[in-house]
């Protein structure tokens, strides 16, 4: 939906049906960014601006009514770099908020991204998002595997994240139980000094918390156990599999008399 209004193009953005002016400034300083929007990468910069020397700038940035970038910070700053008019378009109501959303429609955000909008003090999960931060910074995890924790859902997996990365993009994502999540994680680091590429996995993560359940489990000799039988993982598809594995890797050829001895564990069929 366009038509003229007082020589500038009126458009429509978005469902709310904000009504927006493309424009053109040449003077930068009019336009601030968000503190909270994604760090700039200066290499992105660069390629735009290379691509707007051959064809200019194909789409404006969005800013609101106080010229803060709402999308288009990147586009911003090659159009400084190669010295010609910013083409803007100005949306009514436009808030930091709404950054995230706005901004994937041009680039995907990345997960630090994601950490960096929502750990800002303008959003009301904050808190919980510099946790996640701390948490990935204290525990050198994959993303998925800290998110499988943090998330506490280890029911499935194959399905662990159904919802848990649609809430961490949306803000709104809560940790179940940190303490929970911290302690299995620094155990995941001491089998992740000798069996980095098991660790990487979510369901063998998932098969560790649920046999380490197991009545005489005992995490000591399952680090030992799984250092000499990880081959066991090998032909694991579904998580019953990965679960077997680790059962079996753990009894595979354990001494179970004398005083060194050591009881087998065994799968119990409920909870599993």
């Amino acid at each position: 939906m366009n038509n003229k209004k007082n020589g500038a193009m009126m458009s429509v953005l978005g469902k709310s049906a904000m009504m927006a002016k493309v424009l053109y400034e040449k003077n930068y300083t009019k336009f601030t960014l968000f503190d909270d929007n994604r760090d700039i990468n200066e290499a992105h910069v660069e390629a735009l601006a290379k691509s707007m020397k051959k064809s200019g700038q194909l789409m404006p940035i969005i800013a609101n009514g106080n010229r803060e970038v709402m999308d288009g910070q990147h586009r911003l700053k090659a159009c400084e770099l190669l010295n010609i008019p910013v083409a803007y378009v100005v949306t009514i109501g436009g808030t930091s908020k709404q950054i995230a959303l706005i901004n994937n429609t041009q680039k995907g955000w990345r997960t630090q991204d994601y950490l960096k909008h929502y750990s800002h003090k303008n959003h009301s999960n904050s808190a919980e998002y510099k946790k996640i931060i701390l948490f990935f910074k204290e525990y050198k995890l994959l993303f998925s595997v800290g998110m499988c924790l943090l998330s506490g859902n280890l029911n499935n997996g194959r399905r662990w994240d159904m919802g848990v990365i649609t809430s961490f993009k949306e803000g709104s994502f809560k940790i179940k139980n940190l303490e929970s999540a911290q302690t299995t994680a620094a155990q995941l680091l001491k089998f992740k000094s000798f069996v980095p590429n098991l660790v990487q996995i979510v369901k063998f993560c998932i098969a560790f918390v649920k046999v380490s359940n197991i009545k005489g489990f005992n995490l000591e000799l399952a680090y030992n156990q799984i250092k000499k039988n990880s081959n066991k993982f090998e032909k694991c598809v579904n998580q019953e599999d990965w679960i077997e594995a680790f059962v079996d890797a753990y009894n595979y050829k354990l001494v179970t008399k004398g005083k060194q001895g050591h009881k087998r564990i065994s799968i119990r069929k409920e909870g599993f």
